[in-house]
Protein backbone atom coordinates (compact mmCIF):
# COMPACT_ATOMS: atom_id res chain seq x y z
CA UNK A 1 0.00 0.00 0.00
CA UNK A 2 1.61 3.48 -1.16
CA UNK A 3 1.39 6.33 0.96
CA UNK A 4 -1.46 9.19 -0.10
CA UNK A 5 1.18 11.63 -0.98
CA UNK A 6 1.61 9.89 -3.93
CA UNK A 7 -2.04 8.94 -4.68
CA UNK A 8 -3.17 12.21 -6.55
CA UNK A 9 -3.47 11.92 -10.45
CA UNK A 10 -1.34 14.88 -11.02
CA UNK A 11 1.02 17.58 -9.66
CA UNK A 12 0.63 21.40 -10.48
CA UNK A 13 2.49 22.36 -14.06
CA UNK A 14 5.54 24.31 -12.56
CA UNK A 15 7.00 25.27 -15.82
CA UNK A 16 3.60 27.37 -16.55
CA UNK A 17 5.03 29.90 -13.54
CA UNK A 18 8.74 29.83 -14.08
CA UNK A 19 10.49 32.69 -15.39
CA UNK A 20 13.42 32.01 -18.32
CA UNK A 21 16.63 30.17 -17.08
CA UNK A 22 18.10 31.01 -20.19
CA UNK A 23 21.09 33.24 -20.17
CA UNK A 24 20.43 36.92 -21.54
CA UNK A 25 24.13 37.57 -22.98
CA UNK A 26 26.83 35.82 -24.52
CA UNK A 27 31.20 37.30 -24.61
CA UNK A 28 30.63 37.98 -28.46
CA UNK A 29 27.76 40.87 -27.75
CA UNK A 30 29.14 44.05 -28.34
CA UNK A 31 28.31 47.14 -25.90
CA UNK A 32 30.38 46.13 -22.97
CA UNK A 33 28.95 46.40 -19.43
CA UNK A 34 30.74 49.32 -17.33
CA UNK A 35 33.68 47.91 -14.06
CA UNK A 36 30.96 49.74 -11.83
CA UNK A 37 27.78 48.07 -13.14
CA UNK A 38 28.88 45.09 -13.09
CA UNK A 39 29.68 45.36 -9.35
CA UNK A 40 26.60 46.48 -8.91
CA UNK A 41 24.84 43.76 -9.21
CA UNK A 42 26.80 41.69 -6.56
CA UNK A 43 24.53 40.68 -3.62
CA UNK A 44 25.85 42.30 -0.47
CA UNK A 45 29.03 40.86 0.91
CA UNK A 46 27.78 38.75 3.73
CA UNK A 47 25.48 36.87 1.00
CA UNK A 48 28.59 37.02 -1.14
CA UNK A 49 30.17 35.29 1.78
CA UNK A 50 27.86 32.42 2.10
CA UNK A 51 27.15 31.52 -1.63
CA UNK A 52 31.19 30.92 -1.71
CA UNK A 53 31.14 28.56 0.99
CA UNK A 54 28.47 26.53 0.17
CA UNK A 55 29.85 26.36 -3.47
CA UNK A 56 33.38 25.27 -1.85
CA UNK A 57 31.20 22.78 0.12
CA UNK A 58 28.97 21.46 -2.09
CA UNK A 59 30.54 21.88 -5.50
CA UNK A 60 33.96 22.67 -5.55
CA UNK A 61 34.47 18.68 -4.15
CA UNK A 62 32.28 17.20 -7.37
CA UNK A 63 34.38 19.53 -9.91
CA UNK A 64 37.33 20.85 -8.68
CA UNK A 65 38.78 23.15 -11.20
CA UNK A 66 39.68 25.52 -8.63
CA UNK A 67 42.85 26.00 -6.15
CA UNK A 68 40.30 26.61 -3.32
CA UNK A 69 42.85 28.41 -0.92
CA UNK A 70 44.15 30.68 -4.28
CA UNK A 71 41.01 31.48 -4.89
CA UNK A 72 40.11 32.38 -0.97
CA UNK A 73 42.51 34.68 -0.66
CA UNK A 74 41.79 36.33 -3.77
CA UNK A 75 39.01 37.08 -2.45
CA UNK A 76 39.60 38.50 0.45
CA UNK A 77 41.80 40.75 -1.29
CA UNK A 78 38.41 41.67 -3.63
CA UNK A 79 36.93 42.40 -0.20
CA UNK A 80 39.25 44.67 0.84
CA UNK A 81 40.17 45.96 -2.48
CA UNK A 82 37.46 45.34 -5.26
CA UNK A 83 40.04 47.21 -8.08
CA UNK A 84 42.91 44.69 -6.77
CA UNK A 85 41.02 41.66 -9.60
CA UNK A 86 40.17 41.50 -13.13
CA UNK A 87 37.30 41.21 -14.50
CA UNK A 88 37.76 38.09 -15.20
CA UNK A 89 37.54 37.53 -11.51
CA UNK A 90 34.66 39.13 -11.41
CA UNK A 91 33.38 36.66 -13.95
CA UNK A 92 34.31 33.61 -11.77
CA UNK A 93 32.82 34.64 -8.30
CA UNK A 94 29.64 35.74 -10.38
CA UNK A 95 29.33 32.11 -11.43
CA UNK A 96 29.98 30.41 -7.96
CA UNK A 97 27.23 32.79 -6.91
CA UNK A 98 25.36 31.56 -10.21
CA UNK A 99 26.17 27.64 -8.87
CA UNK A 100 25.69 28.01 -5.15
CA UNK A 101 22.06 29.35 -4.98
CA UNK A 102 20.88 26.07 -6.58
CA UNK A 103 21.92 24.08 -3.19
CA UNK A 104 20.37 26.72 -0.85
CA UNK A 105 17.99 24.61 1.01
CA UNK A 106 14.20 25.32 0.84
CA UNK A 107 13.60 27.67 3.63
CA UNK A 108 16.77 29.44 3.32
CA UNK A 109 16.34 33.21 4.01
CA UNK A 110 18.89 33.89 1.22
CA UNK A 111 15.94 32.55 -1.48
CA UNK A 112 13.45 35.11 -0.40
CA UNK A 113 16.48 38.42 0.46
CA UNK A 114 18.12 38.29 -2.77
CA UNK A 115 14.69 36.81 -4.76
CA UNK A 116 11.43 37.92 -6.00
CA UNK A 117 9.82 35.31 -6.79
CA UNK A 118 6.80 33.72 -5.66
CA UNK A 119 7.99 30.31 -5.07
CA UNK A 120 11.37 28.55 -4.34
CA UNK A 121 12.17 27.24 -7.68
CA UNK A 122 11.18 30.24 -9.81
CA UNK A 123 13.63 31.97 -7.04
CA UNK A 124 16.26 29.55 -7.57
CA UNK A 125 15.85 29.43 -11.71
CA UNK A 126 15.88 33.68 -11.91
CA UNK A 127 18.57 33.65 -9.03
CA UNK A 128 21.09 31.84 -10.79
CA UNK A 129 20.43 33.18 -14.20
CA UNK A 130 20.89 36.52 -12.95
CA UNK A 131 24.73 35.65 -11.79
CA UNK A 132 25.61 33.38 -15.10
CA UNK A 133 24.15 36.42 -17.19
CA UNK A 134 26.64 38.78 -15.10
CA UNK A 135 29.40 36.28 -15.40
CA UNK A 136 28.92 36.39 -19.37
CA UNK A 137 28.74 39.91 -19.27
CA UNK A 138 32.37 40.17 -17.31
CA UNK A 139 33.85 38.16 -20.24
CA UNK A 140 33.06 40.18 -23.03
CA UNK A 141 33.96 43.16 -20.73
CA UNK A 142 37.03 41.64 -20.26
CA UNK A 143 37.38 40.89 -23.94
CA UNK A 144 37.48 37.16 -23.83
CA UNK A 145 37.74 36.93 -27.86
CA UNK A 146 40.90 38.56 -27.92
CA UNK A 147 42.63 38.33 -23.90
CA UNK A 148 42.59 34.58 -22.41
CA UNK A 149 43.44 33.85 -18.88
CA UNK A 150 43.15 31.02 -16.26
CA UNK A 151 40.14 32.72 -14.79
CA UNK A 152 38.45 33.61 -17.88
CA UNK A 153 38.92 29.95 -18.94
CA UNK A 154 37.78 28.55 -15.35
CA UNK A 155 34.56 30.82 -15.62
CA UNK A 156 33.77 29.40 -19.39
CA UNK A 157 34.59 26.23 -17.76
CA UNK A 158 32.06 26.44 -14.48
CA UNK A 159 29.46 28.67 -16.70
CA UNK A 160 29.45 25.33 -19.07
CA UNK A 161 28.65 23.09 -16.54
CA UNK A 162 26.06 25.34 -14.32
CA UNK A 163 24.42 25.27 -17.80
CA UNK A 164 24.58 21.53 -18.29
CA UNK A 165 22.83 21.11 -14.60
CA UNK A 166 19.84 23.05 -15.70
CA UNK A 167 19.58 21.53 -19.18
CA UNK A 168 20.22 24.82 -21.03
CA UNK A 169 22.08 24.59 -24.72
CA UNK A 170 25.75 24.09 -24.13
CA UNK A 171 27.36 23.56 -27.56
CA UNK A 172 28.29 27.04 -29.02
CA UNK A 173 29.77 27.87 -25.49
CA UNK A 174 31.56 25.17 -25.22
CA UNK A 175 33.33 25.30 -28.56
CA UNK A 176 34.56 28.89 -27.80
CA UNK A 177 35.51 27.67 -23.86
CA UNK A 178 37.37 24.49 -26.18
CA UNK A 179 38.91 27.11 -28.54
CA UNK A 180 40.18 29.58 -25.18
CA UNK A 181 41.79 26.55 -24.09
CA UNK A 182 43.92 25.51 -26.68
CA UNK A 183 44.83 29.06 -27.30
CA UNK A 184 46.56 29.45 -23.52
CA UNK A 185 48.12 25.88 -24.81
CA UNK A 186 46.06 24.04 -22.25
CA UNK A 187 46.11 20.84 -24.49
CA UNK A 188 49.77 20.57 -23.51
CA UNK A 189 50.59 19.11 -20.25
CA UNK A 190 52.27 22.33 -18.61
CA UNK A 191 55.58 20.46 -17.63
CA UNK A 192 56.59 22.10 -20.61
CA UNK A 193 56.24 25.27 -19.35
CA UNK A 194 57.64 27.52 -16.67
CA UNK A 195 55.44 27.06 -14.24
CA UNK A 196 54.76 26.37 -10.23
CA UNK A 197 52.86 23.73 -8.88
CA UNK A 198 49.34 25.62 -8.74
CA UNK A 199 49.62 26.94 -11.99
CA UNK A 200 50.26 23.64 -13.69
CA UNK A 201 47.64 21.59 -11.72
CA UNK A 202 45.34 24.57 -12.72
CA UNK A 203 45.73 24.08 -15.99
CA UNK A 204 45.45 20.18 -16.20
CA UNK A 205 42.11 20.31 -14.02
CA UNK A 206 40.75 22.75 -16.22
CA UNK A 207 41.35 20.67 -19.40
CA UNK A 208 40.37 17.17 -17.61
CA UNK A 209 37.08 19.45 -16.47
CA UNK A 210 36.75 20.74 -20.09
CA UNK A 211 37.04 17.26 -21.28
CA UNK A 212 34.45 16.18 -18.85
CA UNK A 213 31.82 18.60 -20.31
CA UNK A 214 32.46 17.44 -23.54
CA UNK A 215 32.06 13.42 -23.18
CA UNK A 216 28.34 14.45 -21.27
CA UNK A 217 27.83 16.60 -23.99
CA UNK A 218 28.58 14.35 -26.73
CA UNK A 219 27.09 11.02 -24.90
CA UNK A 220 23.54 13.20 -24.25
CA UNK A 221 23.29 13.40 -27.63
CA UNK A 222 25.01 10.56 -29.34
CA UNK A 223 27.56 12.27 -31.25
CA UNK A 224 30.55 9.28 -31.42
CA UNK A 225 33.21 11.78 -31.21
CA UNK A 226 36.86 10.68 -29.83
CA UNK A 227 37.05 12.97 -27.88
CA UNK A 228 39.30 16.51 -27.54
CA UNK A 229 42.72 15.85 -28.78
CA UNK A 230 45.90 16.34 -26.79
CA UNK A 231 49.51 16.43 -26.78
CA UNK A 232 49.87 14.56 -24.02
CA UNK A 233 47.96 16.26 -21.21
CA UNK A 234 48.27 14.26 -18.03
CA UNK A 235 45.52 13.54 -15.85
CA UNK A 236 45.38 16.06 -12.56
CA UNK A 237 47.30 14.64 -9.29
CA UNK A 238 44.90 12.92 -6.79
CA UNK A 239 46.08 15.40 -3.67
CA UNK A 240 44.35 18.12 -1.84
CA UNK A 241 45.29 22.00 -2.34
CA UNK A 242 47.37 22.34 0.42
CA UNK A 243 49.73 19.82 -0.61
CA UNK A 244 50.57 22.02 -3.69
CA UNK A 245 51.42 25.02 -1.09
CA UNK A 246 53.38 23.23 0.91
CA UNK A 247 55.22 21.09 -2.04
CA UNK A 248 54.15 17.80 -0.20
CA UNK A 249 51.74 17.23 -3.19
CA UNK A 250 52.36 12.97 -3.49
CA UNK A 251 49.41 10.69 -4.80
CA UNK A 252 50.95 8.17 -2.49
CA UNK A 253 50.78 9.41 0.73
CA UNK A 254 46.88 9.94 0.21
CA UNK A 255 45.35 6.77 1.64
CA UNK A 256 41.96 8.12 2.09
CA UNK A 257 40.00 11.05 -0.69
CA UNK A 258 41.09 13.84 -1.55
CA UNK A 259 39.78 17.28 -3.31
CA UNK A 260 40.67 15.45 -6.53
CA UNK A 261 39.43 12.21 -6.22
CA UNK A 262 35.92 12.66 -6.74
CA UNK A 263 36.18 14.48 -10.52
CA UNK A 264 39.00 11.53 -11.05
CA UNK A 265 36.78 8.54 -10.68
CA UNK A 266 34.22 10.17 -12.29
CA UNK A 267 36.37 11.19 -15.23
CA UNK A 268 37.15 7.61 -15.98
CA UNK A 269 33.21 6.90 -15.75
CA UNK A 270 32.80 9.44 -18.44
CA UNK A 271 35.26 7.81 -20.44
CA UNK A 272 33.27 3.76 -19.86
CA UNK A 273 30.37 5.95 -20.60
CA UNK A 274 31.72 7.24 -23.99
CA UNK A 275 32.97 3.84 -24.90
CA UNK A 276 29.15 2.29 -23.96
CA UNK A 277 27.94 4.47 -26.29
CA UNK A 278 29.94 4.13 -28.81
CA UNK A 279 29.59 0.45 -28.67
CA UNK A 280 25.62 0.58 -28.53
CA UNK A 281 25.37 3.47 -31.49
CA UNK A 282 27.96 1.89 -33.78
CA UNK A 283 28.33 -1.31 -35.67
CA UNK A 284 30.20 -3.15 -35.40
CA UNK A 285 30.79 -2.20 -31.79
CA UNK A 286 34.29 -1.92 -31.04
CA UNK A 287 33.92 -3.68 -27.14
CA UNK A 288 32.03 -6.30 -26.37
CA UNK A 289 29.70 -6.49 -22.94
CA UNK A 290 31.75 -8.17 -20.95
CA UNK A 291 34.71 -6.11 -21.57
CA UNK A 292 32.82 -2.81 -20.82
CA UNK A 293 31.32 -4.86 -17.51
CA UNK A 294 35.37 -4.48 -16.35
CA UNK A 295 35.42 -1.16 -17.30
CA UNK A 296 32.90 -0.66 -14.76
CA UNK A 297 33.66 -3.33 -12.56
CA UNK A 298 36.96 -1.49 -12.16
CA UNK A 299 36.06 1.84 -11.40
CA UNK A 300 33.75 0.40 -8.54
CA UNK A 301 36.58 -1.20 -7.10
CA UNK A 302 38.72 2.32 -7.50
CA UNK A 303 35.82 3.63 -5.45
CA UNK A 304 36.21 1.13 -2.75
CA UNK A 305 39.42 1.65 -2.26
CA UNK A 306 39.81 5.28 -1.98
CA UNK A 307 36.91 6.01 0.49
CA UNK A 308 38.01 2.82 2.44
CA UNK A 309 34.02 2.43 4.46
CA UNK A 310 35.12 0.19 6.76
CA UNK A 311 33.68 -0.09 10.44
CA UNK A 312 36.77 0.27 12.20
CA UNK A 313 37.78 3.21 10.43
CA UNK A 314 36.52 7.10 11.13
CA UNK A 315 33.56 7.72 8.02
CA UNK A 316 34.71 10.02 5.79
CA UNK A 317 33.09 14.00 5.54
CA UNK A 318 29.75 14.07 4.52
CA UNK A 319 30.43 15.75 1.11
CA UNK A 320 32.37 12.36 0.59
CA UNK A 321 29.81 10.11 1.43
CA UNK A 322 27.43 12.19 -1.06
CA UNK A 323 30.27 12.26 -3.72
CA UNK A 324 30.47 8.35 -3.48
CA UNK A 325 26.75 7.99 -3.48
CA UNK A 326 26.95 10.10 -6.74
CA UNK A 327 29.39 7.73 -8.07
CA UNK A 328 27.99 4.74 -7.28
CA UNK A 329 24.46 6.14 -8.90
CA UNK A 330 26.31 6.96 -11.88
CA UNK A 331 27.91 3.26 -12.39
CA UNK A 332 24.37 1.68 -11.50
CA UNK A 333 23.17 4.02 -14.79
CA UNK A 334 26.31 2.83 -16.80
CA UNK A 335 24.94 -1.36 -16.03
CA UNK A 336 21.48 -0.49 -17.15
CA UNK A 337 22.59 0.72 -20.02
CA UNK A 338 25.10 -1.57 -21.17
CA UNK A 339 23.20 -4.44 -19.74
CA UNK A 340 19.63 -3.21 -21.72
CA UNK A 341 20.12 -5.36 -24.89
CA UNK A 342 20.42 -8.32 -23.01
CA UNK A 343 17.84 -8.01 -20.43
CA UNK A 344 15.13 -6.95 -22.95
CA UNK A 345 16.59 -9.86 -25.08
CA UNK A 346 15.14 -12.23 -21.87
CA UNK A 347 11.60 -9.97 -21.41
CA UNK A 348 10.77 -10.97 -24.97
CA UNK A 349 11.47 -14.92 -24.57
CA UNK A 350 15.09 -15.31 -24.87
CA UNK A 351 15.94 -16.82 -22.05
CA UNK A 352 19.91 -18.12 -21.76
CA UNK A 353 22.59 -17.82 -19.55
CA UNK A 354 23.45 -14.77 -20.66
CA UNK A 355 20.04 -12.83 -20.61
CA UNK A 356 19.27 -14.39 -17.25
CA UNK A 357 22.67 -13.06 -16.00
CA UNK A 358 21.69 -9.71 -17.24
CA UNK A 359 18.12 -10.02 -15.57
CA UNK A 360 19.99 -10.89 -12.45
CA UNK A 361 22.35 -7.47 -12.59
CA UNK A 362 19.94 -5.12 -13.88
CA UNK A 363 17.26 -6.25 -11.20
CA UNK A 364 19.73 -5.30 -8.40
CA UNK A 365 21.00 -2.27 -10.14
CA UNK A 366 17.61 -1.03 -10.19
CA UNK A 367 16.48 -1.77 -6.94
CA UNK A 368 20.01 -0.02 -5.59
CA UNK A 369 19.77 2.97 -7.76
CA UNK A 370 16.12 3.90 -6.02
CA UNK A 371 17.46 3.47 -2.52
CA UNK A 372 20.38 5.45 -3.37
CA UNK A 373 17.79 7.98 -4.69
CA UNK A 374 15.75 7.67 -1.10
CA UNK A 375 18.84 7.77 0.97
CA UNK A 376 20.00 11.08 -1.04
CA UNK A 377 16.16 12.51 -0.02
CA UNK A 378 15.65 11.89 3.06
CA UNK A 379 18.99 12.14 5.09
CA UNK A 380 19.07 15.52 6.66
CA UNK A 381 23.05 15.55 6.27
CA UNK A 382 22.34 15.40 2.39
CA UNK A 383 19.94 18.47 1.70
CA UNK A 384 22.78 20.62 -0.13
CA UNK A 385 22.36 17.74 -2.63
CA UNK A 386 19.05 18.12 -3.28
CA UNK A 387 20.10 19.83 -6.73
CA UNK A 388 21.40 16.94 -7.65
CA UNK A 389 18.91 14.33 -6.67
CA UNK A 390 15.74 16.29 -8.85
CA UNK A 391 17.62 16.26 -11.98
CA UNK A 392 20.54 13.99 -12.84
CA UNK A 393 19.57 11.79 -9.62
CA UNK A 394 16.01 11.21 -10.51
CA UNK A 395 16.53 11.09 -13.90
CA UNK A 396 18.96 7.82 -13.26
CA UNK A 397 16.03 6.25 -10.59
CA UNK A 398 13.22 7.14 -13.11
CA UNK A 399 15.16 4.72 -15.48
CA UNK A 400 15.89 2.38 -12.94
CA UNK A 401 12.23 2.62 -11.66
CA UNK A 402 10.85 1.72 -15.88
CA UNK A 403 13.16 -1.13 -15.61
CA UNK A 404 11.45 -2.74 -12.13
CA UNK A 405 7.89 -2.00 -13.81
CA UNK A 406 8.55 -4.21 -16.69
CA UNK A 407 10.19 -6.52 -14.85
CA UNK A 408 6.84 -6.37 -12.68
CA UNK A 409 5.04 -8.32 -15.76
CA UNK A 410 7.20 -11.31 -15.14
CA UNK A 411 8.62 -11.48 -11.53
CA UNK A 412 10.37 -14.60 -10.23
CA UNK A 413 8.92 -15.04 -7.39
CA UNK A 414 5.93 -13.70 -5.06
CA UNK A 415 8.56 -12.11 -2.81
CA UNK A 416 9.87 -10.28 -5.48
CA UNK A 417 6.82 -8.84 -6.57
CA UNK A 418 6.19 -7.32 -3.31
CA UNK A 419 9.74 -6.08 -3.11
CA UNK A 420 9.64 -4.36 -6.12
CA UNK A 421 5.53 -2.48 -5.61
CA UNK A 422 7.23 -1.33 -2.38
CA UNK A 423 10.26 -0.12 -3.63
CA UNK A 424 8.64 1.33 -6.40
CA UNK A 425 5.63 2.79 -3.99
CA UNK A 426 8.39 4.31 -2.07
CA UNK A 427 10.16 6.10 -4.96
CA UNK A 428 6.71 7.68 -6.12
CA UNK A 429 6.73 9.43 -2.90
CA UNK A 430 10.62 10.68 -3.38
CA UNK A 431 10.02 12.19 -7.12
CA UNK A 432 6.37 13.82 -5.75
CA UNK A 433 8.54 15.67 -2.86
CA UNK A 434 10.93 16.82 -5.16
CA UNK A 435 8.55 18.36 -7.83
CA UNK A 436 8.82 21.65 -6.23
CA UNK A 437 11.97 21.99 -7.14
CA UNK A 438 12.13 19.79 -10.44
CA UNK A 439 10.31 20.05 -13.60
CA UNK A 440 11.67 16.36 -14.63
CA UNK A 441 10.25 15.16 -11.48
CA UNK A 442 6.96 17.06 -11.68
CA UNK A 443 6.86 15.27 -15.34
CA UNK A 444 7.83 12.32 -14.11
CA UNK A 445 5.19 11.72 -11.30
CA UNK A 446 2.29 11.29 -13.30
CA UNK A 447 3.76 8.90 -15.92
CA UNK A 448 5.57 6.52 -13.14
CA UNK A 449 1.98 6.50 -11.28
CA UNK A 450 0.47 4.98 -14.16
CA UNK A 451 3.27 2.52 -15.14
CA UNK A 452 3.13 1.12 -11.45
CA UNK A 453 -0.40 0.96 -11.66
CA UNK A 454 -0.34 -0.96 -14.36
CA UNK A 455 2.39 -3.03 -13.45
CA UNK A 456 0.51 -3.68 -10.36
CA UNK A 457 -2.70 -4.55 -12.06
CA UNK A 458 -1.35 -7.07 -13.77
CA UNK A 459 -1.68 -10.88 -13.35
CA UNK A 460 2.55 -11.80 -13.29
CA UNK A 461 3.46 -14.29 -15.50
CA UNK A 462 5.08 -17.79 -14.25
CA UNK A 463 6.76 -20.35 -15.69
CA UNK A 464 9.16 -23.37 -14.71
CA UNK A 465 13.18 -22.52 -13.71
CA UNK A 466 15.12 -22.31 -16.56
CA UNK A 467 18.79 -22.62 -16.78
CA UNK A 468 20.35 -21.15 -14.05
CA UNK A 469 24.03 -18.77 -14.60
CA UNK A 470 27.45 -21.11 -14.32
CA UNK A 471 28.87 -20.43 -10.66
CA UNK A 472 32.05 -18.91 -11.97
CA UNK A 473 29.67 -16.19 -14.17
CA UNK A 474 27.14 -15.94 -10.28
CA UNK A 475 30.57 -15.27 -8.44
CA UNK A 476 31.25 -12.48 -10.91
CA UNK A 477 27.94 -11.00 -10.75
CA UNK A 478 27.86 -11.33 -6.65
CA UNK A 479 30.80 -9.05 -6.83
CA UNK A 480 29.62 -6.78 -9.09
CA UNK A 481 25.89 -6.37 -7.38
CA UNK A 482 25.72 -2.54 -6.82
CA UNK A 483 27.05 -1.48 -3.54
CA UNK A 484 24.52 0.04 -1.33
CA UNK A 485 23.68 3.83 -0.56
CA UNK A 486 26.44 5.04 2.47
CA UNK A 487 24.17 7.52 4.59
CA UNK A 488 26.00 9.63 7.47
CA UNK A 489 23.47 9.33 9.36
CA UNK A 490 22.56 6.59 11.86
CA UNK A 491 19.20 4.97 11.11
CA UNK A 492 18.50 1.02 12.03
CA UNK A 493 17.23 0.32 8.45
CA UNK A 494 20.65 1.28 6.76
CA UNK A 495 24.13 -0.25 6.68
CA UNK A 496 27.70 0.67 5.74
CA UNK A 497 28.16 -2.96 3.95
CA UNK A 498 29.52 -1.98 0.26
CA UNK A 499 27.79 -5.31 -1.48
CA UNK A 500 24.54 -6.58 -2.33
CA UNK A 501 24.05 -10.15 -3.29
CA UNK A 502 20.71 -10.79 -4.92
CA UNK A 503 18.70 -13.99 -4.27
CA UNK A 504 20.06 -16.90 -6.60
CA UNK A 505 16.91 -18.98 -5.30
CA UNK A 506 14.38 -20.76 -7.30
CA UNK A 507 14.36 -20.41 -11.27
CA UNK A 508 14.39 -17.42 -13.54
CA UNK A 509 11.19 -17.16 -15.49
CA UNK A 510 10.07 -16.79 -19.27
CA UNK A 511 7.63 -13.53 -19.87
CA UNK A 512 5.02 -14.54 -21.99
CA UNK A 513 5.49 -13.73 -25.33
CA UNK A 514 3.39 -13.22 -28.37
CA UNK A 515 1.76 -16.19 -30.16
CA UNK A 516 0.36 -16.83 -33.27
CA UNK A 517 1.62 -16.20 -36.93
CA UNK A 518 1.28 -12.30 -36.75
CA UNK A 519 3.69 -11.87 -34.18
CA UNK A 520 2.18 -9.35 -32.54
CA UNK A 521 0.27 -9.24 -29.16
CA UNK A 522 -2.98 -10.09 -28.59
CA UNK A 523 -4.22 -8.70 -25.22
CA UNK A 524 -4.11 -4.51 -24.18
CA UNK A 525 -1.51 -5.94 -21.79
CA UNK A 526 0.70 -7.62 -24.03
CA UNK A 527 0.61 -4.34 -26.41
CA UNK A 528 1.09 -2.41 -23.65
CA UNK A 529 4.35 -4.49 -22.27
CA UNK A 530 5.84 -4.30 -25.35
CA UNK A 531 5.66 -0.75 -25.97
CA UNK A 532 6.99 -0.62 -22.98
CA UNK A 533 10.06 -2.18 -23.94
CA UNK A 534 10.29 -0.01 -26.88
CA UNK A 535 10.34 2.94 -25.13
CA UNK A 536 13.87 0.92 -22.98
CA UNK A 537 16.13 1.70 -26.47
CA UNK A 538 19.24 3.08 -25.30
CA UNK A 539 18.43 6.59 -27.00
CA UNK A 540 15.97 7.61 -24.67
CA UNK A 541 18.08 7.24 -21.19
CA UNK A 542 21.52 8.57 -22.11
CA UNK A 543 20.57 12.28 -20.09
CA UNK A 544 17.92 14.03 -18.40
CA UNK A 545 17.13 15.78 -21.72
CA UNK A 546 16.83 12.36 -23.79
CA UNK A 547 13.49 11.05 -21.85
CA UNK A 548 10.86 11.01 -24.30
CA UNK A 549 7.66 12.46 -22.31
CA UNK A 550 5.11 12.19 -25.11
CA UNK A 551 3.01 9.37 -26.18
CA UNK A 552 2.61 7.57 -22.43
CA UNK A 553 -1.26 9.15 -22.29
CA UNK A 554 -1.81 7.25 -25.78
CA UNK A 555 -0.17 3.84 -24.05
CA UNK A 556 -2.13 4.17 -21.20
CA UNK A 557 -4.60 4.31 -22.94
CA UNK A 558 -4.33 0.67 -24.28
CA UNK A 559 -5.28 -0.47 -20.77
CA UNK A 560 -8.23 1.71 -19.67
CA UNK A 561 -11.97 0.52 -20.14
CA UNK A 562 -12.73 3.30 -22.25
CA UNK A 563 -10.85 6.40 -23.65
CA UNK A 564 -12.65 8.70 -20.88
CA UNK A 565 -11.13 6.46 -17.97
CA UNK A 566 -7.57 7.55 -18.23
CA UNK A 567 -6.95 10.76 -16.27
CA UNK A 568 -3.39 11.32 -17.80
CA UNK A 569 -1.62 14.43 -17.28
CA UNK A 570 1.39 14.62 -19.29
Amino acid sequence: MHSTSSSGDSLPDINSEIPGDDDDCIPLAGGATSREELLAILPPSRYCDALKDVYFRVFSPLFHILHDLTFEAEYQQFCHDPNSVSTAWISLLFIILGIAVTALHDDDPLLSDLGRERTVIRNVKALSSRYRSASLRCLSADGILSRHSINSLQSLILINYARLHRGLPTWTLLGLTHHVATSMGCHVDPERFALGPIEREERRRAWAGLTMLYNTHNNAYGILNPGLATMGTKLPLDVNDVDLLTGTASELSTPRPTQMTYLLLQYRLYNVSSMICESLFSFPPRYTPAQLEVEILSVHEMCEKRYQLEPALEPPPVHHLANLNILYSYIHQLLLLLLRPALCRYLQGDVTTETCAARVKCLASAKTSLTIHQTLHESPQFASYKWYNSNQGSFHAFHAAVILCVMLMYPESAHEAAEIKELLWKSLDVFAALSNRSTFCSKAVPVLRQIIDAACSNTPQYRQPQPQVQPQQQQQQQHIMSPSPVDPSPHPNMTMTMTMTPSMNGGLLTPTTPTGSSGFPHSPMEFFTESLLARLQPQNWLSPSSVPWDGWDCLFLLLSPSPTSAQFVG
